[in-house]
């Protein structure tokens, strides 16, 4: 007896009994293999856009810092730490060197400007970038925070810093240190670092500011009025605002309180956020208040 062929359960019409006949099977879509080349060029392509923005970003820093640095040289010290400070905005790896000679310029700037504090953060930032110890920054910033320190009146803590820096070749800082002198009360060391000056150069404003408060001080109040005359006659105004401050100290000292307050409302409309200004003021209104009556 013939074997009966079992018929495929998908067979419905018994079509696969059919002589010859294979039913096609659909073709299964083969998933792509990603190739090393593909991998190879996608990573060149978003190396390639990097680079693009990091050369462009930079061309940007240069820039701004070359024209900073012809405004440094101009001596328009506010003006090219404005774009040095733009300069800093792109932060770039690999290019800390770059960035920390920006901060020195911008230390420099500030020592200028009298903003010593400023120009000590500038080195610590140096120091903070820096792959290795800065002993320059160290030692500039040594030097910021003495002239720091003489801002704040303390001549003892000031004298010695300036003075070393002084005897290393940082010639520029000879008045510091007499003044210092001056202000201890040491007028022979003062007059020494004076002198030295003065081989150079003639008078200026900071000098007849010091000559003057010196002079108040020892109360020889006619040769006060004369440095302070002359000072303020001088076409070099750096330290102008110490000879002002000076007068409001002679008319005081003469009890002369109503020329005192009147001085010190001048000089409070020229700096308007000086503490030493403001302190005067609230003690000559009351003087003048009481001499009026």
């Amino acid at each position: 007896m013939r074997r009966r062929r079992r018929r495929n359960k998908y067979d419905k019409y018994g079509i696969y009994e059919i002589p010859n006949y294979s039913p096609r099977k659909g073709k299964r879509r083969k998933k792509k293999k990603t190739s090393l080349a593909g991998v190879v060029k996608t990573f060149l392509l978003l190396w390639g856009i990097i680079l693009l923005i990091y050369i462009v970003s930079y061309g940007v820093k240069y820039s701004m810092k070359d024209e900073a640095v012809s405004l440094y040289s101009e001596g328009d010290y506010p003006g090219a730490v404005d774009l040095f400070e733009e300069a800093l905005k792109p932060r770039l790896p690999f290019l800390n060197k770059f960035d920390n000679d920006i901060r020195y310029y911008m230390a420099d700037c500030y020592v200028n400007m009298k903003e010593f504090d400023l120009a000590c953060h500038q080195y610590d930032m140096i120091k903070l970038w820096s792959d290795d110890t800065e002993e320059k920054a160290d030692y500039y910033e040594n030097i910021a925070y003495g002239l720091l320190l003489y801002n704040w009146k303390d001549y003892r803590q000031a004298l010695p810093i300036l003075e070393k820096a002084y005897e290393d070749g940082y010639g520029d800082l000879v008045l510091y240190v007499g003044s210092c002198y001056g202000q201890l009360g040491d007028l022979e060391n003062m007059q020494l670092y004076y002198n030295v000056f003065l081989q150079n150069h003639e008078l200026n404003s900071f000098m007849y500011a010091q000559y003057a408060s010196i002079a108040l001080d020892e109360n020889e109040m006619e040769k006060a009025l004369n440095y302070i005359e002359e000072g303020k006659k001088l076409s070099d105004q750096s330290c102008i605002r110490e000879i002002l401050f000076d007068e409001i100290v002679y008319y005081e000292k003469l009890k002369d309180y109503n020329t005192a307050y009147q001085k010190v409302t001048d000089f409070m409309s020229k700096y308007p956020n000086d503490a030493e200004g403001r302190n005067e003021l609230d003690i000559l209104y009351t003087r003048q208040s009481i001499d009026k009556k």
